[in-house]
């Protein structure tokens, strides 16, 4: 599972009476394999054996059945499983708590061997005392930020509450507990944990990859902060108790970042790469370039950078033949002392890095040059437009040196541009390029655009915590897209997109998913488009005030 977040709904009732057994089969047109016998029987109560079987009414198969199996409450040792054409084995392989109702859940993992219909909610369940329990569980879980069912999550209920701990992903498996029981959140989103005793239990919903029971740092998880009660009187049994919404995901990534090849040549221009860098931007509630620590310190304090991607350059001091140190690369997980014992040798300028062909109408072009050039003849820089036919020389004044990159611009909006450096247009300290340097580009013009144009309900009040966000196609928050004064998202690049409002507690402008460590959640989110299509040209009003339909 991706960096999902959670949302758990609650219902807790008790039960006077169990139907035990398996559950029917959905309104399918090819019904799932149906159990004809078990041996023991369903509801079995003192049990003292240490396996079962289970006849179906037909040929079945089993499909991950390691992850999908589960008992509660859990054993050491996962059960031994065998299968015989009707007839389904398990070896339970250890000593059973005494006094307790236990409960086989089998997920989706047996179908039908013709058609794959999946027995889905399949469980048996026994008691090694005299009888079987009877409260109930029953709750949903969702992605936080899309909404959607999260499949194959493993909820866990701890007797009283969340034991201590039982969060820190850093903690060894030793000191965080196991559940007291178990279940699993089917295909839909929803989960039912039947034949619990009375009591308070703590509950933890978890993306349980490893299958370890614990909540580790690469898995998402939602938890309820306060105990969830099961009683037995018959006031009880009638009461639906709702918790939820929570809303939960992936803990913050711990940053493991690293640099790479860093040179430096006998000019002072120094180059590197961070890696992991985009570990820390995935996700909805990933971290943007600028919230990312980046930065070299010298001896004389912090030496400006440029950055881009992964990529930083800069030219640093140097003395007696090698750079003034020491120098400090500081990054997310650490700080690395560069040591340079050798420079290379001092190249001509080439171009680097990505060049964008297209451009907005009031944009520049740019490209990226490495080592930092130190001049340039604009004698030896030509540039045509062409618009509508016409095509028109560019002037000198258009071309200019920032730094490490080649700006070129203003162009007319709708404009075909040609672009060329003649050979000695740049001069670095390594010498001047030898070649013919072309670029064609492309600009844009304001009617290529699309934009959504928010439109609130006279009714409708939003906090003063509400942010608006812009969402591609693949649900991901656009970031270089902010609402205007007027409620417009504009200059959209026609595509799908949608809109969602954000309670931005903290005040970053951005989503911010949750920290256990802090008991923090995630700020709500509320979707009120997804899909929207914008076309060039085009202003789309979005109704905001009552929500859509789901």
């Amino acid at each position: 599972m991706s960096r999902s977040l959670c949302f758990l709904g609650f219902a807790v009732v008790a039960m006077g009476c169990a139907q035990v057994g398996a559950p029917d089969g959905g309104g399918r047109d090819e019904q799932p394999p149906q159990v004809v016998q078990a041996e023991p029987a369903f509801g079995t109560t003192g049990f003292e054996g240490s396996s079962f079987v289970l006849e179906f009414d037909e040929f079945i198969q089993l499909k991950d059945i390691r992850r999908q199996m589960l008992v509660s409450p859990p054993l050491t040792e996962p059960p031994r499983v065998l299968l015989r054409g009707k007839r389904l084995s398990v070896e339970l392989g250890e000593e059973l708590l005494p006094d307790r109702t236990y409960i086989v859940q089998f997920g989706n993992a047996v179908s039908d061997l013709r058609e794959s219909n999946s027995a889905e909610g399949l469980q048996y369940v026994f008691s090694t005392g005299d009888q079987l329990d009877s409260g109930k569980v029953v709750g949903r879980a969702e992605d936080a930020w899309s909404g959607e069912p999260v499949e194959s999550a493993r909820v866990l209920l701890f007797r009283d509450s969340l034991p201590e701990g039982i969060l820190e992903a850093g903690l060894p498996d030793s000191l965080r507990p196991l559940p007291d029981y178990v279940g699993m959140v089917l295909d839909s989103g929803m989960f039912q944990l039947s034949f619990l005793p009375v009591g308070s239990f703590g509950c933890l919903v978890l993306d349980d990859v490893n299958g370890n029971y614990r909540a580790d740092a690469s898995e998402s998880l939602a938890w309820a902060p306060m105990p969830i009660r099961v009683a037995s009187d018959s006031a009880e049994q009638t009461r639906q108790w709702e918790q939820g919404p929570l809303r939960m995901t992936l803990p913050p990534k711990v940053p493991s970042t690293y640099s790479s090849g860093v040179r430096v040549d006998s000019s002072g221009y120094l180059r590197a790469a961070i890696m992991g860098l985009q570990d820390l931007r995935e996700g909805p509630d990933g971290m943007s370039d600028g919230d990312i620590d980046v930065h070299l310190e010298g001896p004389d304090g912090r030496i400006p950078i440029d950055r881009e991607g992964d990529s930083i350059w800069t030219v640093v001091p140097l003395e007696q033949g090698i750079p003034k140190g020491p120098l400090v690369l500081v990054h997310p997980s650490r700080s690395d002392t560069l040591e340079v014992r050798k420079l290379e040798a001092v190249t001509r300028p080439f171009e680097v890095g990505k060049t964008e062909r297209t451009v907005s109408p009031d944009g520049q072009f740019r490209v990226r040059f490495a080592p930092v050039p130190e001049r340039l003849d604009t004698a030896l820089c030509l540039g045509t437009s062409v618009l509508e036919g016409d095509t028109l020389p560019l002037s000198a004044s258009a071309f200019r040196l920032q730094g490490s990159r080649l700006e070129v611009g203003p162009f007319p909006p709708g404009s075909r541009v040609s672009l060329e450096l003649l050979p000695g247009a740049l001069t670095g300290a390594g010498g001047t390029h030898a070649d013919t340097l072309r670029w064609d580009v492309n600009v844009r013009k304001e009617s290529d655009y699309g934009s959504i144009r928010l439109v609130w309900d006279s009714a409708f009040v939003p906090s003063d915590a509400a942010l608006w966000l812009l969402v591609n196609g693949s649900g991901l928050p656009v970031l270089d897209k902010s609402i205007d004064t007027e409620g417009k998202f504009g200059r959209l690049l026609p595509g799908k997109y949608g809109v969602v409002q954000v309670e931005d507690r903290d005040g970053n402008g951005r989503w911010t998913g949750l920290d256990p460590l802090l008991g923090q959640g995630p700020e709500e989110v509320i979707r009120w488009a997804e899909g929207v299509d914008v076309r060039a040209g085009w202003d789309v009003e979005l109704q905001i005030g009552v929500l859509p339909r789901p």
